[in-house]
């Protein structure tokens, strides 16, 4: 028996370092494999029965494959604003299809972040899952905010339809200098000043403020309006004031009161010395076939009592400055993933907009996942369930845009454990031909 068991022994050892071969051989061949985890054979004697102080029973050699998901990998820089690392504990969470359909099943976990928009604007990594992520209101907020620990709230981050976004204006300031020696009895308007603002619909609208000299010293009336598109000035009703200018230039001060009297129904006057006003929906532009909503504004003409936006210099009317701060829609430029896990769409308009939360996962016992294809991992019952949360918080790994996390495999050190296994595996064929031979001597005794 002990020679038998020897010859089975051996045969154990040829079948464990084969496959300890075959796990170095993949290792090797996913060196460069974004995200990659290196598998290790780790070794450990079989026994058939328990050994008495005179009495030895063969056994051999298991082999069973370790990995660990955690594995840090060393990060690489990237050019792509959607590549992403975690440095730390967590993993990105991935579905195999566009749509999950609230199936927890076909939810992945992986680390490997080089994510790019497909056709669909689906943001899907080289393994072909797709990244997954809690969609976000305008203000911010999580749209599932009150189930985001579960995998269902996620949905397959896409950025195509957010391909027009346009910012309706809300705040108007403007740095003119009206002329000290404009004459008073000269045709109306003195002077006008033109902007552009954006209504409710994304549609251009030009405001325009005329400003008429009173024959009263370092006194103007200032009318504001909507011009149409044949060029016509539409006042608003009730959208009217007297300037008041000090003899420094400036408005008087220095309370709004004394730079703004006999101010019209239609404007507020705040106490920092800006106007809100309400153009109403009948006096804008029609967009189209449509009507814009009501568009609330407030003016800022400068401070009261300083001469740091609308002035009364000598010279001519010269408008240094019109500022507002709405834009028309315009479409997505590029996509960016920052270390909070936010999803950030950026305009061509010059708006940004987070468009996309992205969680990390952790599991209590992340060494008991099972791997799948795509350097992706799946959910067992010893690994515990998932924790979701936002990267960075807590247990939960930082995120590095910009960046991806190479395979942990080592090329050298793969390499050296080819050699001891080859050396292992010769060094067993030894054994079942020395258990050969001592089988072929044991049958020629009879002969």
């Amino acid at each position: 028996m002990s020679v038998l068991g020897g010859l089975y022994s051996g045969i154990s050892a040829l079948s464990a370092q084969s496959r300890n071969f075959g796990i170095i051989s993949d290792n090797i061949a996913n060196v460069n494999t974004i995200g990659y985890k290196e598998v290790e054979g780790r070794f450990s004697n079989f026994v058939t029965s328990k050994s008495v102080s005179r009495n030895f029973s063969p056994g051999g050699v298991t082999l069973r494959p370790f990995y660990d998901p955690q594995k840090q990998g060393l990060l690489q820089t990237s050019d792509s604003k959607t590549d992403i690392s975690i440095t730390g504990n967590g993993f990105f969470v991935v579905n195999k299809a566009a749509s999950s359909a609230n199936n927890s099943d076909s939810f992945l976990f992986t680390r490997a972040g080089d994510f790019t928009a497909d056709k669909d604007g689906n943001l899907v990594n080289s393994g072909g899952y797709y990244l997954q992520g809690w969609l976000l209101n305008a203000d911010g907020s999580v749209v599932n905010a009150n189930s985001q620990d579960q995998l269902t709230s996620l949905q397959t981050v896409n950025v195509a339809g957010f391909s027009s976004v346009g910012q309706t204006t809300q705040n108007v300031s403007i740095t003119a200098n009206l002329p000290a020696g404009q004459d008073n009895t000269a045709v109306t308007p003195h002077q006008s000043t033109n902007l552009s603002i954006f209504d409710s619909l994304g549609a251009r609208q030009t405001l325009t403020f005329q400003w008429d000299k009173t024959a009263n010293a370092n006194e103007w009336n200032m009318t504001a309006g909507i011009i149409d598109d044949t060029g016509t000035f539409n006042a608003i009703a009730g959208a009217t004031a007297t300037v008041q200018f000090s003899g420094a230039g400036g408005l008087t001060g220095p309370l709004s009161t004394d730079a703004f009297t006999a101010v019209g129904a239609a404007f507020t006057l705040n106490a920092d010395g800006t106007l809100d006003i309400t153009v109403p929906q009948a006096d804008l532009e029609i967009s189209g076939a449509e009507l814009p909503d009501d568009l609330p504004l407030t003016l800022n003409l400068g401070t009261p009592g300083q001469a740091n936006g609308l002035t009364q210099f000598s010279g001519g009317y010269e408008l240094k400055l019109a500022n507002q701060d709405g834009s028309a829609p315009s479409g997505l430029d590029q996509v960016i993933i920052d270390e909070n896990g936010l999803v950030t769409g950026l305009f061509a308009n010059g708006q940004t907009r987070a468009i996309y939360q992205m969680p990390t996962a952790t599991f209590p016992a992340q060494a008991r996942l099972d791997r799948d294809n795509g350097n992706a991992f799946s959910i067992t019952s010893n690994s515990g369930d998932v924790v979701l949360n936002r990267p960075g918080v807590g247990a939960h790994g930082a995120l590095r845009p910009e960046t991806l996390e190479s395979s942990t495999a080592d090329t050298a050190e793969e390499f050296a454990d080819l050699i001891v296994a080859q050396r292992a595996y010769s060094a067993a064929t030894r054994i079942v031909t020395t258990g050969d031979e001592m089988l072929d001597e044991a049958i020629r005794m009879k002969r």
